[in-house]
């Protein structure tokens, strides 16, 4: 799984806009657009994605009927996603497309970075 890991570390990287730094959630790192987290690992088999809520409601029947997913309750904007195979890395990576696209700054925008320091703790206090 350590493998599988990597290689999504490594296409989720890739992916333009996508930052790698550290979590709001844990010290572990996560991937951040426009100063939103909007992946990161729960363990070595686990990844959680935000998605906003649109995109969840528009794509609900299909997340309901493949067994990666999990889906949390109504409103939430985060999927939980198992992997366990290579085919898995391309299913998440294009997720995390998806999480990207609905994060970046509007055409002309300047990104924001992800929170540093006492930012990042102050995050981390709401959550």
């Amino acid at each position: 799984m350590a493998n599988l890991r990597r290689a999504i570390a490594a296409a989720v990287t890739r992916i333009d806009d996508v930052i790698a730094s550290e979590s709001m959630f844990s010290s572990a790192e996560a991937y951040w657009v426009n100063g939103k987290e909007i992946a990161h690992f729960e363990d070595d088999s686990t990844l959680e994605i935000r998605l906003t809520k649109a995109v969840i409601r528009d794509r609900r029947p299909a997340f309901k009927a493949d067994g990666r997913v999990e889906l949390r309750p109504s409103g939430a904007d985060w999927i939980t996603v198992r992997f366990a195979t290579q085919e898995d890395v391309a299913f998440i990576a294009d997720l995390v497309e998806v999480a990207a696209q609905a994060h970046r700054p509007a055409s002309g925008g300047t990104p924001t970075p992800p929170p540093t320091g006492a930012d990042l703790e102050r995050r981390r206090r709401f959550h």
